[in-house]
Parts: C-alpha cells; sequence; structure tokens
C-alpha cells in the first residue's frame, strides 16, 4: 500500500503548481499518490468541495502501491467516486494520444481545466513527462469566469496544446483575437461534453485544430480522438448500443467498489454511454439514461440539444427531463442566447418539434447562464432539480 496525499487546491496558478510539485513527486521519485480537491470559490460551492473530498480520502491504510493519483468524478449524476488510476494510466494516455498526434508529447500545455479534473490532471502530467512550459489561466479552479482574452495575455511557447470543454470553445471562436491565437497551436483537444459538429466545423474553419476527444475518468480521460480509439484502446457496443472501452488507459477501479460498477474482471470498463459505429469511427449518441419517454415515445435529449446548439443564437443548451405523472417526462431546455436575438423560447421549442416530433417538444427556458461543474461540464443535477 501507498500513502495518499490530499491537496485542496487552490484556484489559479497556485493549485496547478502545488499539483505539479506532488505529482513530479510521484511520477519521478517515491512520492505518495496524489489528490486534488477543489477549494470553494466562485463557481466550486462548499457542499461540491465536501463531497469531492469524501470522494477520495482513502482509509488510514492508504491505496494500491501502483495508484499514482485518485480522482474524483464529476458528480454530474449523482455524488463524485474516487476513481484509481495508476501511474501506468497516466503514461499510457500520454503516450497514445502522441502516436494519435504526432508531436503532441513535446508541447509546452496550457491549462484550462481544473486540475482537480482528469483532463486537467492530463495537463499537468503531461507537461511535466514533457518537461514542457505549464501556462496557467486564471479562470482554473473557479475563482473567475472563463474569458478567451485571458489566453492572449499568457506567454505560451509554441509547439503547444491546450484541452478545452465545449462552452469555452465556442467562447473562443466568437473572439477573433483568441482564434488567432488557438490556430497556431499543435492541438486542441475538445472534450467533457459531446461537442457539437458545428461548432467544431466553425473552429476548423478558422484554423483551430479542434480535436473531439470521447472519454471519462474511468478511462484516464479521452481515449477516443475524432471518433478513432487511440492505439490499443479497443472500443465495443453491445446489442443496445452501451459502449465499453478495454486498454492500458482503463483505471485500477474505484476507491470504494460497489457491485455492477461498470469494471471487468478482463480490465474492461462498461460505460453508461450509447453509440454506434460509422466505419470506424465511434459516434457517440449520449448517456444510456438520456433516452426518456414521453406519452410512451422514447425522446434522446442529446438530440434535442444537438438541435438546440445548431441554431446561431443559441450559445449554450441543456436539456433535462424530471419526472411527470402525466406524461411520464417533462422535458426542459435551458438556452443562453445571444443578447441581441428576435428568437424566442416558443421558436426553438416549436423548432424541436417540428424536427423531433411531439413528443420532443420542450418546455424551454431561457437563463443567462447554465451551472457548471468545476471540470467546466454542466451540472445537469442542478438543472434537474431546479426544474422538479
Amino acid at each position: 500500500m501507498r500513502g495518499l496525499r490530499i491537496i485542496d487546491a487552490a484556484p489559479g496558478e497556485t493549485g496547478a503548481l502545488m499539483l505539479q510539485e506532488a505529482l513530479h513527486q510521484r511520477l519521478f521519485g517515491d512520492g505518495p499518490a496524489v489528490s486534488a480537491v477543489p477549494e470553494p470559490s466562485r463557481h466550486v460551492t462548499a457542499t461540491y468541495a465536501a463531497a469531492a473530498h469524501a470522494a477520495v480520502a482513502a482509509d488510514p491504510g492508504g491505496v494500491p502501491g501502483d495508484v499514482a493519483v485518485v480522482v474524483a468524478t464529476s458528480g454530474s449524476t449523482g455524488r463524485p467516486r474516487g476513481v484509481l488510476l495508476t501511474e501506468s494510466n497516466v503514461k499510457s494516455a500520454a503516450q497514445r494520444a502522441d502516436l494519435a498526434r504526432p508531436g503532441l508529447a513535446t508541447c509546452a500545455w496550457i491549462l484550462a481545466l481544473p486540475v482537480t479534473s482528469v483532463a486537467g490532471l492530463n495537463v499537468v502530467a503531461r507537461s511535466l513527462l514533457a518537461d514542457s512550459p505549464l501556462a496557467v489561466l486564471p479562470s482554473v479552479g473557479g475563482s473567475t469566469t472563463f474569458d478567451p482574452a485571458d489566453l492572449l495575455a499568457l506567454e505560451v511557447t509554441e509547439p503547444f496544446a491546450v484541452s478545452l470543454v465545449p462552452s469555452q470553445l465556442r467562447l473562443v471562436v466568437e473572439n477573433v483575437d483568441a482564434t488567432r491565437l488557438l490556430s497556431a497551436a499543435h492541438t486542441v483537444l475538445v472534450g467533457g461534453a459531446a461537442t457539437d459538429q458545428t461548432l467544431l466545423d466553425r473552429a476548423r474553419a478558422a484554423g483551430i485544430p479542434a480535436v473531439s476527444t470521447y472519454g471519462m475518468t474511468e478511462t484516464t480521460g479521452g481515449c477516443v480522438f475524432d471518433g478513432i480509439p487511440l492505439p490499443d484502446v479497443r472500443v465495443s457496443t453491445d446489442d443496445t448500443g452501451r459502449i465499453s472501452v478495454n486498454g492500458p488507459t482503463i483505471a485500477a477501479g474505484y476507491l470504494r467498489p460497489g457491485p455492477d460498477d461498470g469494471f471487468a474482471a478482463d480490465g474492461g470498463f462498461t460505460t453508461g454511454d450509447v453509440g454506434r459505429w460509422d466505419g470506424q469511427r465511434l459516434v457517440v449518441f449520449g448517456r444510456a439514461d438520456d433516452i426518456v419517454t414521453v406519452h410512451g415515445v422514447n425522446v434522446s435529449l442529446g438530440a434535442i440539444e444537438h438541435l438546440l446548439l445548431r441554431g446561431e443564437d443559441v450559445r449554450e443548451a441543456a436539456v433535462v427531463a424530471v419526472s411527470d405523472p402525466a406524461s411520464g417526462s417533462r422535458l426542459i431546455a435551458y438556452v443562453v442566447l445571444n443578447g441581441d436575438t428576435s428568437t424566442s423560447p416558443v421558436d426553438l421549442a416549436d423548432a424541436a418539434r417540428e424536427q423531433l416530433g411531439g413528443a420532443a417538444r420542450p418546455e424551454v427556458v431561457r437563463v443567462d447562464e447554465l451551472p457548471h461543474l468545476p471540470n467546466g461540464k454542466i451540472d445537469r443535477l442542478a438543472l434537474r432539480n431546479a426544474g422538479a
């Protein structure tokens, strides 16, 4: 067994440097395993911070000796869980990303995501493994809101790479100077949530080398790039479309394992997502529980969301379902619209009905901003609770 060092990661550069130092001791020395948990801040509630800390707190005996990092899942669909990532997991994820994007292993990195998430952890780890510079945005950790203009104030060494969530990429492409900066990047990884194809096309047309990634904490982050599994990563779907992943990036399990938690004896992991193969590429539809029944009709929340995001006036959108005794599920779409738009919530609801059927017509609620978890994912649990 190995000891575990829990870092209360302060927002911004301070927390990033704390993790960097501790992770260096673990990957290049005999230091303890590491876990970074968020401090409460403007965008991190005390409740979430406490839940993340509880998820990674190990027994006095520590964690298995090959574990390098314990990462709390986002908790987007429930309470966070501690995931055991080994030294081999972390290094394998970096090595295979470089095989898919040759030259990535020598890049400097911009850190735009919290170090308490697997995506932010990977950025810090890959900077360490390459012995390359790490530039940290002030919004990391939630003390401020992500502002693409902050990218311009960083000292960035080329070649460089950055990892973003879709909402960040959307803001970047609306900023001419930030777009120009990221068009010089070696790679811009985009993950953490489904990325609308229209947004990817827009970014790529502007010269941004955007790569859509699929993965999760249990797979050491993105293990599928633009629909193609990384080398040695094996992805399969069953008769229901449920996605399973196997290979060297699969975590050692949960800190507190439970029955049917998705980890298999052969080292594979069955996700909560569904998809299909389009030739050699994996197309991810969304979570299996995102298919809900409305008046006896199966409706995909992801399909509604993608439709809404194709609208030029829609900046962000999230669709949730709450239980309804009459229809089975009541659909609520929370949207952030451009300030000068003439598009109304009714227009958007009607468009969903016309293109996806009457059962898919949501109640559309316009909001100033969507709630986000520290890792940048939309806090769907908060939205469901608000609509209940």
